[in-house]
């Protein structure tokens, strides 16, 4: 790592366990890092990409519409739950929507978006849903297999009843 830039981490963040106990750890890293840090909270939308056919598009775009707006919830949602964290860390939130997978996306922006080396990727263990799931697989697989830097794939689950006032 270069001294004169500060540490680097991107977080994919999302509305599950698995994304919330990446945020967590992530948190939990920067404040025992001992060196400047720049955190970063990427959550991605991943839609179903336009066809040349005009009435599957229409089913996309309604697909897509609705992906948007669970998306946009999912975000408050995060959001109200990194805030948690604001007094303990500095923090960067990034939302970025693509046609395709979460997986090839997030590693696009990754070497393209950011303009700046990252030296750690934190990403829960979620599987992706519906057909996507058939056929994409863990997006902690595919960012492992196609980032160049270190890669931690958090496991453990937030429990979300702590949030709930606990059962």
């Amino acid at each position: 790592m270069d001294a004169s830039r500060p540490y680097t981490l991107v977080v994919r963040v999302d509305g599950t366990p698995e994304g919330y106990a990446a945020a967590e750890y992530a948190c939990s890293l920067c404040v025992k890092l001992k060196v400047s840090y720049r955190l970063i909270f990427l959550y991605v939308v991943a839609l179903y990409r336009r066809t040349a056919l005009n009435l599957i598009n229409r089913q996309t775009d309604q697909l897509n519409a609705d992906i948007r707006e669970d998306a946009e919830n999912s975000m408050i949602k995060c959001k109200q739950f990194l805030s948690r964290f604001e007094s303990l860390v500095t923090y960067e939130w990034i939302s970025i929507k693509d046609e395709g997978s979460i997986g090839p996306i997030m590693v696009q922006f990754i070497h393209d978006g950011l303009n700046t080396p990252v030296d750690l990727v934190v990403v829960g263990r979620t599987v992706s849903t519906g057909i996507k799931k058939i056929v994409g697989g863990h997006v902690s697989d595919y960012i492992i297999a196609h980032l160049k830097c270190p890669v931690m794939v958090v496991k453990n689950e937030y429990d979300l009843s702590d949030d709930e006032g606990g059962h």
